[in-house]
């Protein structure tokens, strides 16, 4: 190789030597430009969630105070804290919206915690935004009372006044429950979780009451006569004398709403109609349901409670009310006496015409055994005291004298019992009965469970279901023959005290004529068990004869009727055995009709 060779080699291999030394500083530099902007962006970042941390720390006693003045009808007074707490929350909501923020979301293992931080503000933002501060702005027009009857009247105008701010209230908040619920809280960290929990609770409480008033106050206005004149009938049941529905039919109201005035039209009891024709009768239930529940079902009144199906009970009453009373009420709602003491706990004690209180606390002994006591040998005088109570209850209500959170519970729980219940022909009023939870229903499976129901009814014309008690055992077993059976045991004790039955009143003990020649002191129910659609009735027992057992069927219900009798002081049983062989095998549940004293559901253990 010559050397100027090795010059022209040297000379093309130095450039690129150069050039990759002066490549170096720039790469530092960058690394160390790239660490400056992170470390920045980790310092505004860690600077925005404290400032979210502060602000809505900040907001939070703001937001409690302005709520419970807004619930007390003061909203006129909130107006400085509102301001306040609008500043802080929107604060909070815009200390997320920067790049870095958004970009420390994407870090693995804790951007999580970010995103939760921004959905919480953003959230609370937009309810104090769409929901409180215009809630504030109506001032003291706004509060529960808005709904509140006064010399009973609704303000109609009043209610249009806040469906604006309602309508907004319940967009945000059921949007901000929604994104709460795309968080995943078990990602997050202790401090992080605490405040999603806390807003999550926060919402939870308040939406569900808003998203029912958004879906009513639009429709409110109609269904309290400002279209036109609204009849509603108020049907109270007696559990002392226990139906499948819930009691016998007693005191009927007819309530008519016109113009936001609402008022008793028609007072009346289930004794005092007539009976129906068979060709009435007919037309209104069928053939089967006739057998299962027998005479007098579609014929008298007070017995239209005979069926769990609430549309066809309130069929058969509009139906009645039309033929002898010239009234066809759209709505007609069954209200047992438990649900009164829950109503009581809202309107308070109610004076009655006799000079009595009927409280929270002695209503369900005063209606459903005292009564009959008071006035042994004069149903009349019955009918007035039941008549009596229900008027005044009602027109407790209408005065204002109720304290409306409480009453929306009261009605809420009762659904959830179906102690309330509810059909209407108004599509509307329909709609509303199924979103509140009124409308009631029979035995429904699921996926991983067959549901059958349970019913207790009174075959003796007494009031003797007040010293009823009773456990119902349910269990599941795989025969030898290889057919699968559900049993059903149900065991009724009579707790009347022996030595108290000759001091009661015929009317309760049902011994007075009622023609089944049944000792005094005795209680008589039918049992109805509803079997799953697709199963069948194997066998109906008991400890006590089973003359008047059957098995029918309620449409796609198999259905089996047991008998129990029981002297006082004595329990006595039926036993229902279903077979359930061509059903998918799935684990038992039990679904029981409302009754004065609820039965213990358990477990049974057999063998078959």
């Amino acid at each position: 190789m010559t050397d100027e060779t090795y010059r022209r080699r040297s000379d093309r291999t130095a450039p690129s030597r150069r050039k990759r030394r002066r490549r170096w500083p720039w790469v530092v530099g960058g690394l160390v430009l790239l660490l400056v902007v992170v470390g920045g962006a980790a310092a505004w970042v860690a600077s925005s969630a404290l400032t979210v941390k502060s602000e809505l720390e900040a907001a939070q006693p703001l937001l409690s105070s302005v709520k419970e003045k807004v619930l007390a009808g003061e909203a006129g007074s909130a107006q400085s804290e509102v301001d306040e707490l609008a500043e802080h929350t929107t604060a909070a909501k815009d200390a997320t919206a920067n790049p870095a923020w958004a970009l420390a979301e994407a870090v693995p293992g804790f951007g999580q915690n970010l995103s939760a931080v921004r959905i919480v503000a953003t959230s609370v933002s937009s309810v104090v935004d769409d929901a409180v501060v215009p809630a504030v702005a109506l001032g003291d027009s706004l509060s529960p009372a808005v709904f509140k009857p006064v010399d009973g009247a609704v303000n109609l105008q009043a209610i249009r006044d806040v469906l604006p701010v309602i309508d907004s209230a319940g967009s945000a908040l059921t949007q901000a429950k929604s994104d709460i619920s795309t968080i995943d809280s078990d990602a997050l960290i202790g401090p992080v979780k605490n405040a999603v929990t806390q807003i999550d609770s926060l919402v939870g409480d308040v939406e569900p009451a808003i998203a029912t008033a958004k879906e009513l106050a639009p429709v409110l206005p109609g269904l309290l006569g400002a279209d036109g004149p609204r009849n509603y009938l108020l049907i109270f049941e007696n559990s002392a004398e226990v139906r499948p529905l819930g009691g016998i039919a007693g005191a009927q109201i007819l309530v008519t709403a016109d113009q936001g005035r609402v008022s008793i039209t028609q007072q009346t009891s289930g004794r005092e109609f007539d009976f129906e024709s068979e060709e009435f009768a007919n037309s209104h239930v069928s053939k089967e349901d006739r057998a299962l529940f027998l005479v007098p079902f579609g014929l008298q009144s007070q017995n239209n409670t005979l069926t769990p199906r609430v549309e066809v009970a309130a069929d058969l009453t509009r139906s009645m009310w039309g033929s002898q009373r010239g009234v066809t009420p759209d709505t007609v709602i069954f209200i047992d006496p438990t649900a009164l003491t829950y109503i009581l706990e809202a309107t308070g004690s109610i004076d009655l015409a006799d000079g009595s209180k009927l409280t929270s606390e002695n209503a369900i002994d005063l209606l459903l055994n005292s009564v009959y006591q008071t006035y042994s040998d004069d149903p009349d005088a019955q009918d007035a005291f039941f008549a009596s109570a229900a008027g005044e209850m009602f027109s407790s209500v209408m005065s204002g004298n109720v304290d409306v959170p409480k009453f929306v519970s009261a009605v809420q729980r009762a659904g959830e019992e179906r102690r309330i219940l509810a059909s209407s022909l108004d599509e509307t009023v329909q709609g509303l009965i199924g979103d509140a939870g009124l409308a009631g229903r029979l035995p429904l499976g699921t996926d991983t469970a067959h549901e059958i129901g349970v019913y207790y009814s009174d075959y003796l014309g007494s009031k003797m279901d007040y010293y009823l008690r009773s456990t119902i055992e349910v269990g599941q077993a795989q025969c030898a023959a290889g057919n699968r059976i559900v049993r059903v045991h149900i065991t009724a004790s009579n707790i009347l005290d022996p030595a108290a039955v000759d001091g009661l009143s015929p009317y309760i003990t049902g011994a007075g004529g009622n023609g089944f020649k049944i000792t005094q002191g005795d209680l008589r129910v039918f049992t109805y068990v509803y079997a799953p659609p697709g199963a069948s009735i194997a066998a109906i027992a008991g400890s006590t004869d089973q003359e008047a057992a059957f098995t029918g069927s309620d449409r796609e219900y198999p259905v089996a009727r047991g008998v129990i009798l029981a002297a006082p002081g004595e329990s006595q049983t039926a036993t229902i055995d279903i077979d359930v062989t061509p059903l998918p095998e799935k684990s038992v549940q039990t679904l029981v009709g409302p009754m004065l004293a609820q039965p213990d559901v358990k477990e049974l253990a057999f063998s078959c």
